[in-house]
């Protein structure tokens, strides 16, 4: 019955194994962008502004909230977003009309507010950078999603960009797209390091209370 039972539990497992590993692993280039550096925020959010919105959005966020988090006022942020076109209680939306999407490219163009956390900082940067010009025909394709519809956007940026240039600006943008998948990562960030000093202090008091506790007890 233990035998029966063992390969049960091996045949329910293979499936999920198979599941987990989800393909073969992609080659992905380190992101290395860091929520702590906000002037890379600020870039990547004025870049992802200039170079995607056309027909992006991070839905979820509103201009004031990145204003608060980043350092801005009201009038700062949808300046150097929107060239102040928009309120700053607006949402970041897309300035595509609804439908061309579909009419242009045959799909509907993602909203990227959760890239970030399904993906993850270092898929995003990779794609940026995994742009490549087919030679023969002309037409530019992605190393991590082969006949993707999405256009190189970036291509006179690179064009006119050192090598060294252009990486940090597909840094920033990765930044600002982490950032909006949880923009409260920020303030986790800043109230981890104080938890953890009060817990190592807890410990102690703990400890010293213990000590005299027993101290009591033996005596």
């Amino acid at each position: 019955m233990r035998k029966i039972s063992s390969i049960f539990i091996l045949c329910m497992l293979f499936p999920l194994a198979g599941f987990a590993a989800g393909g073969p692993a992609l080659d992905l280039e380190k992101a290395d962008n860091s929520l702590e550096d906000k002037d890379s925020l600020k870039r990547g959010a004025v870049l992802f502004s200039n170079y995607c919105m056309a027909c992006h959005s991070v839905k979820y966020l509103r201009y004031n909230r990145i204003a608060r988090d980043f350092g801005w006022t009201d009038e700062e942020v949808v300046e150097a977003m929107t060239y102040g076109q928009n309120r700053a209680v607006d949402n970041v939306t897309t300035r595509m009309l609804p439908g061309v999407d579909e009419e242009v490219l045959g799909t509907k163009v993602p909203d990227l507010s959760l890239m970030a956390r399904l993906k993850g900082s270092d898929y995003i940067y990779s794609f940026m950078r995994g742009y490549e010009l087919d030679e023969k025909t002309g037409e530019w394709d992605n190393r991590l999603l082969h006949g993707t519809v999405m256009p190189h956007v970036l291509e006179g940026m690179q064009r006119h960009m050192s090598a060294e240039e252009f990486k940090q600006a597909t840094r920033d943008i990765t930044n600002f797209l982490e950032y909006a998948g949880e923009p409260a990562k920020l303030q986790r960030h800043d109230l981890g390091w104080k938890v953890i000093l009060f817990l190592l202090v807890l410990i102690l008091l703990t400890y010293l209370l213990k000590k005299e506790y027993w101290r009591d007890i033996k005596h």
